[in-house]
């Protein structure tokens, strides 16, 4: 047993974890950072939904995405975020929870098999942090998010996108200000030419970060580009 593993048993026997949700306490033997009913709560995203950017609706494509060009030809999430899926997100975005970047890779793992659509990617590209936003929370969730999604795929993981430009937080924005807000925010290597690449990242509400990074990948010369995230966010039309 390594030291990494003895600090950690016993920082759990003097700080047991608690589920991220709803704050029960969690046995050494139980999977966390969710408790097992709360695990239950979780909402897949289901058809009926937009082709394209998986919004929910009844229509092949949603209104935003109808007869417009993508660089990102598909985004497709495992679960819908609300509930113990918005408390899962925040718990690694803003509490500095590792586990639970890991825990989300291993349920898009799981669903993974429901999108066919997917299978043209020859591996998979963490959505960037800028550096600075990586130093303030010590890890990019998003890669993490990925090692445990290649676990569970087999397909490789590539970091060949920077984030060379920081933006303000874009919870606030509307959809055309997140998208002029990105715009020229990321650099990808020219070492993706002729590859089928899935970005992967946690949370999709507009889809402007995705399309963003999509765009930097096919101008570097990648054949094809699709995103994957834990948890698609609604966004109302107005």
């Amino acid at each position: 047993m390594d030291c990494a593993t003895i600090q950690q048993a016993a920082l759990t026997f003097l700080w047991p974890e608690t589920c991220a949700h709803c704050r029960e306490d969690l046995s050494g033997s139980r999977l966390g950072p969710l408790c097992a009913g709360c695990r239950l709560t979780l909402a897949s995203s289901e058809p009926p939904y937009c082709a394209r950017c998986c919004e929910p609706t009844d229509r092949p494509l949603c209104p935003r995405c109808e007869g417009k060009p993508f660089a990102c030809r598909a985004i497709r999430a495992s679960h819908l975020y609300r509930d113990a899926a918005v408390s899962l997100v925040h718990s690694f975005k803003f509490r500095g929870r590792r586990s639970a970047a890991r825990a989300a890779g291993e349920l898009m793992g799981r669903a993974f098999s429901r999108f066919p659509e997917l299978s043209p990617a020859q591996a998979l590209v963490p959505m960037p942090l800028h550096p600075r936003r990586r130093r303030e929370r010590g890890y990019n969730q998003a890669r993490l998010i990925a090692e445990a999604l290649s676990d569970w795929t087999g397909l490789p993981v590539w970091d060949v996108v920077a984030r060379t430009r920081s933006t303000n937080p874009l919870w606030a924005l509307g959809r055309d200000a997140r998208a002029n807000a990105l715009a020229g925010a990321f650099t990808a290597s020219p070492a993706v030419e002729g590859a089928r690449l899935l970005i992967v990242d946690d949370v999709c509400t507009s889809g402007a970060s995705l399309e963003e990074c999509a765009r930097s990948l096919r101008a570097a010369g990648a054949a094809w580009v699709g995103g994957f995230v834990f948890a698609r966010q609604w966004q109302p039309l107005s």
